[in-house]
């Protein structure tokens, strides 16, 4: 009987360290497509939805720039709004110009800068993922 005991203790000791120290994925950068070029207007800004997060994507003319669409308050998901060409997060008002820089309220920091590349007309964003590769 003390054996069966101590084994259930240990198998419980066990789970309880595991529950403690939880296995994390290693961060690794992995290029993402993100759109077509041509689906982001001339001059202008698309929020895409990816599986890695959402981005700000923004074609000015001879360069694509990208930004993380993740508020660095509380981390909500910003908006572009055409009319005024800024960024605004919808949880407290935080807003950001087209640089990534907060022009008013509360966020702490700029937005994340990420690279964008244009390969074969799609745009690819170096992001990163936590994902498991299948073999």
């Amino acid at each position: 009987m003390a054996v069966g005991v101590m084994l259930g203790m240990g198998g419980l000791a066990f789970r309880f360290v595991q529950y403690l120290y939880p296995v994390i994925l290693p961060e690794k950068l992995v290029e993402v497509p993100a759109c077509k070029l041509a689906d982001i207007p001339a001059g202008g800004v698309r929020v895409v939805n990816l599986a890695e997060g959402p981005v700000i994507l923004e074609s000015t003319g001879s360069e694509i720039r990208a930004f993380s669409a993740i508020c660095t308050h509380l981390g909500c998901v910003v908006s572009y709004h055409d009319d005024k060409k800024e960024l605004v997060c919808p949880c407290h008002g935080g807003r950001y110009d087209l640089d990534g820089k907060v022009t008013y309220g509360p966020p702490p920091r700029p937005l994340d800068k990420l690279e964008a590349k244009v390969k074969d007309g799609e745009v690819l964003v170096l992001m990163k993922s936590r994902k498991e590769e299948k073999v």
